[in-house]
């Protein structure tokens, strides 16, 4: 009798012993372009919950290599999920349930927003190809703009390079 009862109780504990997580990631929002967290090391079963945010995000798979292409059949939310920027509730929500621990690497497809640092891991590994390292390749894919960072009649920076005019010059030189 004893040992019926202490396995009952067992039994009844296993559901909480075995639950499983949930990661709430909020999808762009007041953090800007961002996923927040960046990325989180979930356990098999465990369920990533994504909350889009203001303006129109998605969840897309990728790969370590290619961080702004989409993966050949992964993950992938689609465009369907705009929220207005004064809303603040009823946001739409996504959900991945790990399968296993192996990295899945996730970016925004929104034009421009992944080589801006629009990504997302789930179980990026600690050594080698590390959220850090995804997200330099993200970075890595930037066009390159004008960067005007100050401006007068005598010079200023174009692309990180110091620029002057010079009055008998018709052509901005390097300085």
């Amino acid at each position: 009798m004893l040992f019926q009862s202490i396995l009952v109780a067992a039994l009844a504990l296993l559901p909480f012993a075995a639950r499983a997580a949930v990661w709430d990631v909020t999808v762009g929002g007041t953090a800007g372009l961002v996923y927040t967290p960046p990325y989180v090391n979930a356990a098999v079963n465990d369920t990533v919950h994504f909350t889009f945010n203001a303006k129109n995000h998605t969840v897309t798979q990728s790969s370590f290599e290619a961080p702004c292409t989409p993966l050949l059949g992964g993950v992938n939310t689609g465009f369907g999920n705009p929220v207005d920027p004064t809303a603040t509730s009823g946001f739409p929500t996504f959900d991945i349930i790990v399968k296993d621990t192996e990295p899945i690497w996730i970016h925004c497809e929104q034009t421009g927003h992944c080589p801006m640092g629009m990504v997302f891991a789930i179980n990026p590994p600690p050594t080698g190809n590390t959220f850090a390292a995804f997200l330099a390749k993200a970075l890595a894919l930037a066009p390159p703009t004008t960067k005007k960072i100050k401006r007068s009649a005598s010079y200023w920076y174009q692309n990180g390079t110091p620029m002057r005019r010079r009055a008998s010059e018709s052509a901005a030189t390097p300085l």
